[in-house]
């Protein structure tokens, strides 16, 4: 489902991502939606690697632990 959402922004921002999506052959809403998914993917991303920080490991599962992270951070989360 598709949802309509109005923002403010400042001009030379709306106006550098209009040109980027021309570049890129995409209209503007697509990129802002895309930009933003993947804004939040990275920011999942952090927050996982961030509280599996805070858990304490022996060094063994820290570096299984770190291996791991380092997939995740290498693939696509939806």
């Amino acid at each position: 489902m598709v949802e309509r959402v109005t923002i403010s922004m400042d001009k030379k921002l709306v106006d550098e991502l209009r040109r980027l999506a021309k570049s890129e052959g995409t209209s503007l809403s697509k990129l802002i939606s895309r930009s933003l998914e993947e804004f939040l993917i990275e920011r999942k991303k952090k927050e996982a690697g961030r509280k599996l920080f805070k858990i304490k490991f022996s060094t063994e599962e820290a570096q299984e632990a770190l291996t791991e992270l380092s997939r995740m951070r290498n693939e696509e989360w939806r």
